[in-house]
């Protein structure tokens, strides 16, 4: 999980804010949305490993 997700979920939690199921459903959806970019990084840099 990123850093700023794990805030968001600090201040939320610790602010005593519930978050709805459509709240945790952006969350998920925001951490596989930086998973896949992550994996992106690591594809580049195998191409670009090979390449060399």
């Amino acid at each position: 999980m990123s850093s700023v997700l794990g805030w968001v979920l600090v201040f939320a939690l610790d602010g005593g804010v519930q978050l709805t199921a459509e709240d945790r459903e952006v969350i998920e959806n925001l951490e596989l949305l930086q998973d896949l970019d992550s994996a992106a990084d690591l594809e580049l840099l195998e191409e670009l490993a090979v390449e060399r």
